[in-house]
């Protein structure tokens, strides 16, 4: 990549907005970088198999389907320059299951990247087609049901703007490391399995109770942990409080409890990633922050970046409430005695009760079902 490609990655072009896009207010035909994914249809093992003696050793041997899936890739910039299209190919890595790409648009383009996508995607379908399906074994009944080596999405592909060097480099080490984190999710299947309905039950004063219910994964033993503490941070609050709320937070982690938080302000973040640091428990609720429920997105989910490893060590446990959680009556009731005038749909709303939630289970106002 030249320095002139590199410079461009500041940019941001916001054109075009009467238009579409998976992206708020981009221009898919713009210059910039784009990181493409593809899985394979029903998530096959289509282009290769992971091997390693353990996660540092991991790799993945690609078979012929893989290798000319890969070489497919890299030739991009010389099927396209003749049409127009002025890319280059940053990053290629190929997994069983999938691909990850990263184009870097030099200049803005005839047609969206989505053209270059598409016609990566028919021409590895002609390859296997002509080359490898009289071969393909359990994959040719998938093949013969979708017509494609490529996963059916309504989009086509999924896609992730690169806006910034440092995001360049995080989405490349990213992609650098699956190997890893995929070696480590099929040794410990556990702690990366969505648990659902699982309830917070409350008992009300007169009789009446509450059941929360959250999605959750992670290691679930830190939900019945004996001593908790609740980490929130006002967004006004001075650099020398978050100094010392820090020291107070990680000496009490150190000290045996475990940590709960909606991670919502920069000092929450601040501190969670310092308990992170040190390896010290941490329960992280979430406010939509998994894919939706039943869809092959959370099937195959798995917490990015600092969260994997986290997860990975049993140190993490993310947590999501349902929907109906924040508007029930005890929910609903706390937030407007802080903030009477939030709508529910309002970020403020959501959260003082994302806060209020901690809170409860800090205090171990209800007892958990199903963790």
């Amino acid at each position: 990549m030249t320095e002139n490609d590199k410079n461009k990655l500041e940019v941001r072009q916001r054109t075009d907005n009467n238009r579409h896009h998976r992206s708020n207010c981009w221009d898919y035909r713009g210059a910039g970088v784009y990181m493409v994914t593809l899985p394979v249809a029903e998530r096959f093992p289509l282009f290769g198999e992971l091997e390693g003696e353990s996660e540092m050793e991991a790799r993945v041997v690609l078979n012929d389907v893989g290798t000319d899936v890969l070489n497919t890739a890299w030739n991009l910039p010389i099927h396209y320059a003749p049409k127009g299209f002025d890319i280059s190919v940053v990053s290629v890595k190929v997994m069983p299951d999938h691909v990850h790409l990263l184009l870097l648009a030099s200049s803005p383009l005839p047609k969206s990247i989505g053209e270059v996508v598409r016609g990566y995607k028919m021409h590895c379908t002609s390859l296997f087609k002509r080359k490898y399906l009289d071969k393909a074994g359990r994959f040719e009944a998938i093949f013969a049901i979708n017509n494609s080596v490529w996963e059916k999405t309504p989009a086509g592909y999924h896609d992730r703007i690169v806006y910034n060097k440092q995001q360049l480099k995080d989405v490349v080490a990213y992609m650098d490391d699956n190997p890893r984190r995929l070696w480590i999710k099929r040794c410990k299947p556990e702690v990366f399995r969505m648990r659902h309905n699982i309830s917070f039950c409350i008992d009300g004063a007169g009789g009446e109770g509450s059941a929360w219910t959250f999605r959750a994964l992670g290691n679930a033993f830190l939900g019945g942990a004996p001593v908790m503490q609740f980490l929130q941070c006002s967004r006004s609050a001075s650099e020398d409080f978050l100094n010392e709320h820090r020291e107070k937070v990680l000496l009490a982690a150190r000290n045996g409890a475990v940590t709960i938080t909606a991670a919502i302000s920069e000092g929450e973040r601040q501190i969670s990633k310092a308990l992170r640091a040190e390896g010290l428990p941490l329960i992280v609720i979430l406010k939509d922050g998994f894919p939706p429920e039943g869809s092959e997105k959370e099937r195959y989910y798995k917490p990015g970046g600092v969260y994997f490893d986290a997860c990975a060590a049993g140190k993490l446990l993310l947590i999501e409430p349902d929907s109906r959680v924040l508007e029930d009556a005890l929910v609903s009731d706390a937030v407007y005695r802080k903030s009477p005038m939030a709508p529910p749909a309002s970020l403020r709303y959501q959260f003082l009760a994302l806060n209020f939630i901690g809170q409860m289970i800090a205090e171990k106002r209800g007892v958990w079902r199903g963790l």
